[in-house]
């Protein structure tokens, strides 16, 4: 019998400033700050949350892509990946719309590997990343592999 290991938990934070529609992120010590779009009234110069999912989604794949061909001996000059989302934004506006991404589009690009070790990192990305484990029980996400 394998022992349980015990589980990660991440935690963020987030809070208002005094500019409407501007939130100042807070993660181990350290802040970002975040912005609503404008169809909720947000000055639009910082990522909003959206955008930061999708940011953590290709982060999460190119910190996979380098650990796992690592650990695999594969040669890896460089990662480029690249997340896009679809969804109505009318649901956030509070329209009778499902705002939840219909649709969620990765491209990786890594330079190095021969085809094979390529699907070897994209499997490992598949299966180890946390972020896309969960979105793709939310979403379809379609990956693209250059």
């Amino acid at each position: 019998m394998t022992a349980t290991a015990p589980l990660a938990t991440s935690t963020s934070s987030c809070r208002l400033s005094n500019e409407p529609g501007r939130g100042l992120l807070t993660v181990r010590g350290q802040h970002v700050v975040t912005d609503s779009p404008p169809t909720l009234g947000g000055p639009n110069e910082a990522p909003n949350p959206v955008e930061l999912l999708l940011c953590a989604l290709s982060g999460c794949a190119a910190f996979i892509c380098e650990r796992a061909a690592k650990e695999l001996g594969i040669p890896l000059g460089s990662v480029v990946v690249t997340a896009a989302g679809d969804f109505d934004p009318r649901g956030v506006c509070g329209e009778p719309f499902d705002p939840r991404f219909q649709a969620i589009r990765v491209r990786m690009t890594l330079d190095g590997p021969d085809p094979a070790q390529r699907v070897a990192l994209l499997e490992a990305f598949k299966a180890r990343c946390p972020v896309y484990t969960t979105l793709c029980r939310a979403a379809p996400i379609e990956i693209e592999l250059s």
